[in-house]
C-alpha cells in the first residue's frame, strides 16, 4: 500500500518514512501519525509558489489549488508508473508546475488561441494525448466517441487524477532505461540532457531550471 506522502518524502529511502516504494536520493511525501516532517501541502506549494489560490486565474475552471487530494494524485501516479526516486519525482514535479503555470493551465492557451488537443499538467501534444488516453481502460468508450477529435479526446484526461498522472505516464513509457539513469544520478547536465532535451524534447530555461531547483530542494535532493 501507498500512503499519502510528503512532496519530500515520496522517495525515501529509511525505515522512519511510511513510502515503501521509494528508494533512495532523499526523502519523500507521506508522514507517518505522529511524523514532524514538513506538511505536504507546504512543499507543493515551494515547488509551485503561487498555487495557493486560483484568485484572478485567467481560466478559473482549469485552476487547482495545492491540497492533499492533488499530493495524492501525484502520490497515486508515482505508484502506479513505479517512480520510484526522488531525483525522478522532482524531475516530473517541476515539470509539471512549471507547464502549468502552478497548476493554473490544463489546456494549452499560447499564443492564443492556443493549440487544440494540447494538454494536461505537462502540455502533452495531441499525439500523446491520444495514446495517453487508449491506455486507461475506464476511457476506452469515450476514446471511441470523441473520434479524431482531439479537444474532445483531451477532456478525457483533464480531471485531477489523470491530468496530474500525466507525467509519470510519459516519463514511464517514453524516457529511455538510459534517459531515466542520468535523471537519478546524472545531477543538474543529466536532467537538462537526458530529460528536459532528450525525453520531453524541449528547452532548458532559466525559469524551467527554478523549478527543478526548487523540487529538488523540497524533496530533501542536493542540486548539483
Amino acid at each position: 500500500m501507498f500512503s499519502l506522502s510528503l512532496l519530500a518524502i515520496l522517495a525515501a529511502t529509511t525505515s522512519a518514512l511510511s513510502i515503501p516504494f521509494t528508494k533512495n536520493h532523499g526523502p519523500s511525501l507521506t508522514p507517518r501519525s505522529g511524523s514532524t516532517a514538513p506538511n505536504p501541502v507546504s512543499q507543493l506549494l515551494t515547488i509551485a509558489p503561487t498555487s495557493n489560490t486560483c484568485l484572478n486565474a485567467s481560466f478559473p475552471s482549469e485552476c487547482v489549488v495545492s491540497s492533499m487530494s492533488i499530493v495524492q494524485a501525484m502520490v497515486d501516479s508515482f505508484a502506479a508508473y513505479n517512480i520510484t526516486t526522488a531525483a525522478e519525482q522532482a524531475a516530473l514535479l517541476s515539470w509539471m508546475a512549471f507547464e502549468s503555470g502552478d497548476f493554473k493551465f490544463n489546456r494549452n492557451h499560447f499564443p492564443a488561441p492556443g493549440r487544440p488537443g494540447q494538454g494536461t499538467r505537462v502540455m502533452l501534444m495531441p499525439n500523446f494525448v491520444s495514446e495517453y488516453a487508449a491506455s486507461i481502460p475506464e476511457l476506452k468508450t469515450g476514446l471511441t466517441a470523441a473520434g479524431s477529435d482531439v479537444d474532445k479526446i483531451l477532456s478525457l484526461v483533464l480531471a485531477d487524477k489523470y491530468s496530474f498522472a500525466s507525467a509519470a505516464w510519459y516519463y514511464g513509457t517514453h524516457c529511455s532505461a538510459e534517459q531515466k539513469e542520468q535523471v537519478k544520478n546524472g545531477g543538474k547536465s543529466g536532467w537538462e540532457t537526458a530529460f528536459v532535451t532528450g525525453c520531453v524534447g524541449t528547452t532548458v530555461t532559466d525559469d524551467r531550471t527554478e523549478y527543478w531547483v526548487r523540487a529538488r530542494s523540497a524533496l530533501g535532493v542536493t542540486v548539483d
